[in-house]
């Protein structure tokens, strides 16, 4: 299998002796590129890839591939990606001790049988119209080779189409026997993480980064390119996606009132128009967005106000730059290149190593850009002043306002970045135990003070003892 562009798009083909086969998966993955990102369709594609290569192994130490074979082999297609070579069926054993072992853990198997049935449903899309051209007259043909499922093919042979496919190809027998979808036998995945976060020193949990290390963090990046990156995902809580893919008009401060100032984030699919004048389309076609339902962020302090006094000097310094350079830089992002000026827009592993070594110097813990937005999260469920008047709670925002600023299309997956802290909904329980036994703060409220004067109290004598 190897990568190559289609129609702007990229994509992949297979090189194998089976004609059917590889025109087949070449149109499938084709079709994948234009519904999904690339990072899905390469994942998707190299997962086929596996699979092909197992059941080839297979067919080969069988002396070739039956129906029942087949079916045998794909059912125990888990135990070969999770076991290997260590597996209790002597097939997949023998097979691995060939193909090396895969060693997956759940959810991995999970994202490998998603590209694997995609496949298998388009393959039984395909049998199915090739019985209803063949019950139309329109195939006859004892050989299916350069089948093209963009072209219409009529050509004569007395055949019939189950039987010319059988002998064929592999692929088509089992296309002609019908769709045989692979499913998880003994693996799940990895458990749903908990959604309340467990606090430790710095206020967060392993997926969080330390809130009170995050300006000495800003503070220390390597340019100014960067402190605007990481205060504008530690203030809004985006994407590193989102963030190298804005464009300057999507930024709009205000001087006059700084409250007012916006940062939007907008879905590069609704303006591939303008974008088309800066990068090309295969670029275009991998941008990756999630789907925010709106493009409206929430700025919090202090990470706000650092965005923008460094976006201010960000863009003094390329204005510079530009001055000095003999060719000037034809695009409106707002991120580039440091050396020449040019947009990153997947320019993800740059810009992940010079975070991940200073968030691991100030830390001495490996941290990624998305522990920003779990920090942002985690700040707007507990700390942050609800702007409901009529809330239960004078910190903290409704779930449901958290969803719309951190972009999630479901308020589950906004429970997995925003979690409620555990050690104040363990005060709130205890209040309502106490309240009940007679004893002890009579409301919540009181039990939230009495906690936080505690903590607080806590906190001073530790300040007390560095001193």
């Amino acid at each position: 299998m190897f990568e190559t562009v289609r129609d702007g798009r990229r994509t992949f083909r297979l090189l194998s002796a089976d004609e059917l086969q590889n025109t087949f998966f070449d149109n499938w993955a084709y079709q994948l590129s234009r519904k999904v990102k690339y990072k899905t369709v390469s994942t998707y594609c190299y997962a086929v890839k596996t699979m092909l290569n197992y059941v080839a192994e297979v067919a080969f130490q069988n002396g070739g591939l039956t129906a029942g074979l087949l079916v045998d082999a794909l059912e125990n297609y888990e135990s070969y990606l999770v076991f290997g070579t260590s597996s209790s069926v002597e097939m997949v054993r023998k097979a691995a001790r060939v193909l090396g072992d895969r060693n997956l853990s759940g959810s991995s198997v999970v994202t490998n049988f998603a590209g694997i049935n995609r496949f298998i449903d388009a393959s039984e899309m395909l049998r199915k119209g090739l019985l209803e051209l063949e019950a139309h007259g329109a195939i006859r043909s004892a050989s299916l080779s350069d089948f093209s499922l963009r072209t219409s093919v009529r050509i004569e042979a007395p055949a019939k189409v189950r039987s010319a496919l059988k002998s064929n190809s592999w692929l088509a027998g089992c296309i002609a026997g019908g769709a045989k979808r692979i499913k998880r036998v003994g693996l799940s995945p990895i458990s749903k993480p908990s959604e309340l976060a467990f606090t430790d020193e710095f206020g967060g949990d392993e997926l969080t980064f330390p809130i009170d290390k995050c300006v000495e963090l800003i503070e220390k990046a390597p340019s100014l390119r960067d402190k605007v990156l990481w205060s504008l995902i530690a203030a809004t809580g985006c994407r590193v996606s989102e963030a190298l893919t804005m464009l300057v008009r999507d930024v709009k401060p205000n001087t006059q009132n700084h409250e007012s100032s916006q940062v939007l984030i907008v879905d590069p699919a609704t303006r591939r128009h303008v974008l088309i004048n800066y990068i090309p389309e295969e670029v275009i076609n991998q941008l990756p967005h999630k789907g925010r339902a709106h493009t409206e962020t929430y700025m919090i302090e202090p990470f706000a106000s650092m965005f923008w006094i460094a976006l201010a000097e960000y863009k003094k310094e390329e204005l510079e730059k530009e001055q000095s350079r003999l060719v000037p830089v034809s695009h409106e992002f707002l991120f580039r290149n440091l050396k020449n000026g040019e947009p990153m827009p997947l320019s993800y592993q740059t810009v992940y190593e010079r975070f991940t070594k200073v968030a691991k110097e100030i830390t001495g813990v490996n941290y990624g850009f998305h522990s920003l937005r779990h920090m942002y999260g985690y700040y707007l469920v507990n700390h942050c002043v609800n702007p409901n008047p009529n809330g239960n709670r004078r910190y903290g925002m409704d779930l449901h306002l958290v969803q719309k600023y951190l972009g999630h299309t479901q308020i589950s997956t906004t429970k997995r970045y925003a979690r409620q802290d555990v050690q104040m909904l363990n005060a709130t329980l205890a209040a309502i135990n106490l309240a009940k036994l007679g004893g002890g703060p009579r409301t919540v409220r009181e039990a939230r003070i009495a906690y936080l004067k505690d903590e607080l109290s806590i906190l001073e004598n530790q300040v007390l003892e560095a001193a």
